[in-house]
């Protein structure tokens, strides 16, 4: 039963989504931030920053399983079908900028960035995914988001800027 349901979704997948416009618009937003990551990152920097790149990925991804398991959300347009979460935002978009604002301005109040980063996920980036239909909220608001963004980038800010890295940004 369960193999005939992923047949199907599989061919919903091949036939209705793949090659169309938000298909295409996915794909870029997974190859295209990391463009710009590898050309614009402090090469020096770059384990520590892919550290928390990945660490994002991991928790971004949890997260956004099990608001999909709670029916809090779902998405009917995805680049690749054995992901059920949003894979564009959970694996490049979000790590990335979250590893950008890390990097630059490593001097600037973390709770300002931290602000800054879920104000533009929450209401700007969010509200675009549901207009053009790459997100369908069924029971949150985007202002749930912009609570949790918050605390979260304050944890990486803090994993970053931690005595785990050399950091040579951290007073002593």
């Amino acid at each position: 039963m369960i193999t005939i349901a992923n047949n199907k979704l599989f061919y919903i997948w091949a036939t209705q989504i793949v090659f169309t416009w938000r298909w295409w618009l996915e794909i870029i937003l997974i190859v295209l931030p990391w463009i710009v990551w590898v050309k614009i990152r402090n090469r020096k920097d770059t384990v520590r920053l892919l550290f928390i790149g990945l660490s994002v990925a991991i928790a971004t991804s949890t997260f956004d399983n099990i608001g999909i398991s709670y029916g809090l959300w779902h998405y009917d347009w995805k680049p690749f079908p054995c992901f059920y979460s949003f894979f564009p935002w959970n694996y490049s978009l979000f790590p990335v900028v979250v590893m950008l604002l890390l990097q630059f301005k490593p001097k600037v109040n973390p709770i300002i960035k931290a602000v800054g980063f879920a104000f533009l996920c929450a209401f700007v980036c969010e509200p675009f995914a549901n207009w053009i239909a790459l997100y369908d909220l069924k029971n949150w608001e985007f202002w749930y988001s912009f609570i949790i963004y918050i605390p979260l980038y304050l944890i990486f800010n803090y994993i970053y800027n931690s005595r785990l890295f050399n950091n040579p940004y951290r007073e002593t």
